[in-house]
């Protein structure tokens, strides 16, 4: 299981190396039963996959905007820290560190809701859990995963809502 979370991870830095300029700073709520109740702030990186499309031929004058398709595949991954107020610990502390990490792939709808629309695989640390989810983007604004991460011997369902902190600004901000 740790072997996966490494991957996944690595995965997730592979992108971020080769991806900076598709850099987006995220805030994630998120709630894994039993095991993760906080929240976390961190990037999140994609990288388009694929052949570019062919340009369109420049159009007849006075037609119109010449429209050009892009890539609709992407690589995604992500990268965070937080805080974590369900950890289960011997201690009887609650609060605790919490790290998250994703990578996947995401196909670009073109349209507004949904988006994008992926499948990742999600994990938590020290909280030990990974699995996959159902990745559903609003906008380039909002993010909603879905899916069931085992840990401790068990599946556990999982849901994380995240948002572009550059869109959280626009709103507090101004």
């Amino acid at each position: 299981m740790r072997s996966a979370l490494v991957l996944g991870l690595g995965l997730a830095l592979f992108v971020g190396a080769n991806a900076a300029e598709a850099q987006s700073w995220r805030a994630q709520a998120a709630w894994v039963a039993g095991q993760v109740g906080g929240g976390v702030f961190g990037a999140e990186f994609r990288r388009p996959i694929g052949a570019p499309p062919p340009l369109p031929l420049p159009g007849v004058p006075g037609s119109g905007p010449v429209e050009a398709s892009s890539r609709v595949w992407h690589l995604t991954g992500m990268l965070a820290a937080g805080l974590n107020a369900a950890a289960p610990t011997a201690t009887g502390h609650r609060l605790e560190g919490l790290g998250y990490g994703h990578g996947g792939v995401l196909y670009r709808t073109g349209r507004t809701l949904p988006g994008y629309v992926g499948l990742i695989a999600a994990g938590y640390v020290p909280v030990g859990v990974i699995g996959p989810a159902v990745l559903l983007e609003a906008a380039d604004v909002v993010a909603l995963q879905a899916g069931a991460l085992h840990g401790d011997g068990a599946w556990r369902g999982h849901v994380a809502l995240n948002v572009s902190i550059r869109f959280l600004c626009d709103i507090v901000c101004e």
